[in-house]
Parts: C-alpha cells; structure tokens; sequence
C-alpha cells in the first residue's frame, strides 16, 4: 500500500483523466488507454472513485476550504480517495490537559527542541505575527547562522519593518523570493517551518477567499451560502456555537495539511520527512488550543483585509500578541498587526489564468516526491482507498 502525506489537484486530475479513459466513447481514449496498457477499471470501480472524490470534495466545502485541497484524518478513522498517513504526528485526543506550560514557554520550549535538532532552519516569515512569534522564540536560542529567513516578497518587511530593520537585516542568510517561495525549502537538508497551523489552532473560520463572503445559513448543508454584497459573518459572535461545533471537526481533517502549500514547488526528489516541522504543528500547542475551545476560550475570526474582519482579528490570538509584546516590548505591533495577506506575487504560477504546473505532485509516506517524471508509478490501485 502506498500512503501519502500531501496530494495535489492535479495528481487527483491525473487520476480522474486516467480512470475516465477507460470509459471514454471515443477511438483515440481508447487507442491510448490499449497501446499504453493502461489498466482497465471496472464501472463499480469508477462509481466508487466518483463518490470517494465528491465525498472529499463536499467535506472541503463544508470547513471551508478549496475544493483543490486534500484531507488528512489524523486520527486515521476516516478515509477519503487516497491513502494517507498519519505516521509523522502523534495522536493527540479531544480532551483536557492539565499542568501544560503557559503559552510563552510552549513556544521556548518548542524553538529549543528545534535548535536541539542540530540542523538549519528555513524559516518562512511574512510579517504577520504567527510568523513573527516563530522569529522570537528561534531567535533567543539559536545561533543567527542555524536560522534561513524566507520572504515572499517586500510586503513581508513592510508588515513589521522595525523588526527587520533592528534584527532581521542583520542575519546572515535571508531570501527573498523571487516568484517561486513554493520552492525555497531545502526539506531535503534542512527543517523547514512556517506559523500557518496556528489559524487553523486559534480561531481562524477558514480559507480566505471562501469566508471573506461566507454568511451563516442553517437552511445550507455546508452551514453558508456565498454573498459577495457584503462582509462574511461566520466568525460573528451570533455564530459562535456554529464555530465552536465545527472547531475540532475541522481541526482533524485538516492540521496535518496546512504548511504543505509552501512545499508545491520543490525542487528536489525526496523529502526528508523529519524535517517537516511547522512551529506550532506540535502536541503541546494543540493541547493547549483544546484546552482553549473546551474553556470557552476561543476567540473566532475570518481572515480577510476587509475592515470589518480587520477589527475582529485584532481581539484574537491573543496569547501570541502577549508573547511578542513580551518579546519586543512594541505594543504598538503586538496588539495593532492586521492580518497578513499572501500575495498572487510570491509565486509565478499564480499569476497565469492557466492550470498550476507545480513539480509536486504528491508526497509518500517515505518521503518520495511525486512528480512528472514518476507519476506512472503510483497510478496503482494501492495508492487508492478503493
């Protein structure tokens, strides 16, 4: 069996147009389905793949993220199109953790157990405070040239240019990326982290571009429907026990798939998977998030550069506003930083109207990188849950 821990879109297209040219009506489908001994599937097989896709697709739509996005059960109860892993992440439960450590020492003590890995770290920044967190707390541990800053673009200085300029500037290896950040990470070598869990963790409804229209409607079975007339209110405190209802649920599905965006575009063959080490993708911190939600605590937002949704992400992630006020002694950033917004710019495939020619077209449980080159060797019915 061959289980993955990220799949693409376009490896489920690749797989959609492999099994619907054995059913295709037309001579060339099936010149090219005989000639390339493409296996032959059977209509039950093909109704089934029709299913699990819908099935995973509708779920995305349900917590609100893009349809071209994937599932990971990671408690490994559920099963969607393709195997996937859970290999890399202990199980954490739905329930509360007593004596865990304030939220200031989780992220010291989870900076120090990456320093403590011994290798350097390709650390993405964009300026907004989950990432600005992650500086601070690797900052204070690590030796400057451990650390490999990743920007996307200048956007990522203007966010908190202070910090650059009295810190940042100053180490010896940052990057700016040059229309390809998805393909920086040298996961290979090195451990590459990001403070992308920390939205879906702390309050976040969902993906930009969905929520930032989405208004809550009981009568829809995906909980919303879309009105682009005005601002979305899922994270509206009318809402909340909608948002505290579906918080876990989403949270399952889709912890283990978060920092993956970063990682479309590599340029290496093989991921060492030990170096996939997101900041706050980490037991502690989702204890501590538990803890949160099953307190009440859990402060929703939508995250979004209309004003509306401005002032609401400004009474949230608290607890990372006080670390870096704690840090930094800025108040005026710890508790003013908006939303940081990632910008079509820092990746050149996002600027074409065509379809993403990413190199990754999936991960392995063991680290093989999927990819143009490869991909005929995992078209088999063992890379599928059918």
């Amino acid at each position: 069996m061959t289980k993955f821990v990220y799949v693409s879109n376009e490896y489920r297209l690749a797989w959609e147009h492999y099994v619907n040219y054995n059913i295709a009506q037309n001579d060339n489908a099936l010149f090219v389905a005989e000639t390339s001994g493409w296996e032959k599937f059977s209509n039950k097989f093909v109704e089934e793949f029709c299913f699990q896709k819908l099935e995973e697709v509708q779920l995305l739509e349900k917590y609100t993220r893009p349809k071209s996005w994937f599932l990971n059960d990671k408690h490994g109860e559920e099963q969607y199109l393709f195997n996937m892993s859970q290999k890399y992440y202990s199980e954490v439960k739905y329930q509360f953790t007593d004596g865990l450590s304030t939220f200031s020492d989780l992220c010291m003590e989870r900076a120090i157990e990456m320093r403590d890995m011994g290798k350097e770290i390709d650390l993405f920044y964009s300026g907004g405070i989950d990432s600005v967190a992650m500086f601070l707390a690797l900052r204070e541990v690590c030796p400057k040239d451990q650390i490999h800053i990743i920007m996307g673009s200048n956007s990522s200085i203007e966010e908190y240019p202070k910090l650059y300029e009295e810190s940042i500037k100053d180490f010896p290896h940052v990057t700016m990326g040059d229309g390809d950040l998805f393909g920086l990470a040298r996961i290979d070598e090195n451990l590459f982290t990001t403070g992308c869990e920390a939205d879906m963790l702390y309050g976040a409804d969902g993906y930009t571009l969905i929520t930032i229209y989405a208004q809550a409607d009981p009568n829809n079975h995906l909980g919303y429907h879309i009105d682009r007339s005005k601002a979305g209110n899922l994270s509206d405190p009318s809402n909340r026990e909608w948002n505290d209802k579906r918080w876990y649920e989403k949270h399952r599905r889709l912890y283990l798939t978060q920092s993956w965006r970063f990682l479309r575009n590599l340029h290496v063959d093989h991921v060492d998977m030990n170096n996939y080490q997101p900041f706050f993708y980490h037991e502690n911190f989702e204890r501590h998030a538990i803890n949160m939600h099953m307190n009440g605590e859990m402060v929703y937002y939508t995250p979004s550069p209309l004003e509306e949704h401005k002032k609401q992400y400004l009474k949230a992630k608290m607890m990372i506003r006080d670390f870096i006020y704690e840090k930094t002694i800025d108040r005026d950033y710890a508790y003013g930083a908006p939303k940081t917004i990632t910008y079509p710019n820092v990746q050149k495939q996002l600027l074409s109207p065509l379809p993403p020619d990413y190199t990754v077209l999936a991960v392995t449980e063991d680290g093989t990188v999927v990819n143009r080159n490869n991909i005929m060797e995992f078209m088999g019915r063992d890379c599928l849950t059918i």
